[in-house]
């Protein structure tokens, strides 16, 4: 499997490594508990939800009395240690969810769709309100908040060659673009940035190509908010969306907003990286509570 996996995720699989013992593999199981011990972003949520819910010691009692016995243990890239194909499957499952967002790293929501989905002991371990805040909290965009009064514009903005704000002749090949390559979901975002006296829109362009844009303000014309935000698939990976995202940022911060969020982030930890953005939390009781 052709598998890139974000740092977060690489985390993971390193604790889960780490829990594999003598004559053990390495199982869902242990990818779900190492999943409630990583302790950034939506991770740390989930950890605080099942710990305020079952109390500290409660995944690690369950670890244990479980067998991780299996006769046919196989061997991946991707692993230091012997995997059960239920692993296999996992990962394969979690790249089909990557492929069908048009992302290119694997990340924590794309891991624990594919563990609700397929292990049937974390199935089981959970209420079915457990689940739903699991696939609220991890596996669903969220919202990002980003404190202007510490961003800095970057100083690489202004040698930007492939960045331009959109001009209203873009209009008609944008949405084309997004159409084509984004679905019809961000047509009515992209309509209303350019509805404003200054287009909200920034685009990368390349040889003449329209190959990636951002919005600010323009989802459902909320103040103070920045995306959507897509790059086409085979030009990623190149610092484009970095580019974009900043501009659109820079705009901002000439607004003095004390405060941006960003709608709906998909690759959460590409904004957390580029401009130290957090999370918004969800506030939800567990069900021992309500």
């Amino acid at each position: 499997m052709d598998i890139v996996f974000t740092d977060r995720v690489n985390r993971i699989l390193e604790l889960a490594t780490d829990k594999v013992e003598d004559h053990q593999v390495l199982t869902p199981f242990h990818l779900f508990l190492a999943m409630c011990e990583e302790s950034s972003g939506v991770c740390e949520e989930l950890s605080s939800y099942l710990v305020k819910g079952y109390g500290y010691n409660f995944l690690h009692d369950f670890s244990r009395s479980l067998q991780h016995f299996h006769s046919s243990p196989i061997n991946l890239p991707l692993c230091t240690v012997p995997v059960s194909p239920e692993v296999e499957s996992v990962f394969k499952f979690a790249a089909g969810r990557m492929h069908r967002y048009n992302q290119i790293r694997l990340n924590e929501g794309h891991l624990m769709q594919a563990l609700l989905k397929l292990d049937p002991i974390i199935h089981s371990l959970l209420t079915e309100k457990d689940r739903a805040f699991v696939e609220k909290t991890v596996c669903s965009s969220r919202d990002l908040l980003v404190a202007m009064d510490y961003y800095q514009v970057q100083d690489s903005m202004g040698a930007s060659t492939f960045i331009r704000r959109a001009k209203r002749a873009d209009l008609e090949a944008l949405l084309d673009l997004v159409e084509k390559q984004f679905g019809s979901g961000w047509i009515v975002s992209i309509r209303n940035g350019f509805q404003k006296d200054e287009i909200s829109i920034f685009l990368a362009v390349v040889k003449d190509r329209i190959v990636g844009f951002a919005c600010y303000e323009s989802f459902e014309n909320k103040k103070g908010t920045f995306g959507p935000m897509g790059v086409v698939s085979g030009e990623r990976n190149k610092g484009l969306g970095a580019q974009l995202l900043h501009h659109c940022l820079s705009d901002l911060k000439k607004k003095n907003y004390r405060y941006v969020v960003i709608e709906g982030a998909g690759p959460i930890e590409f904004y957390e990286k580029e401009c130290n953005a957090v999370l918004i939390p969800i506030y939800e009781s567990h069900r021992n509570n309500g």
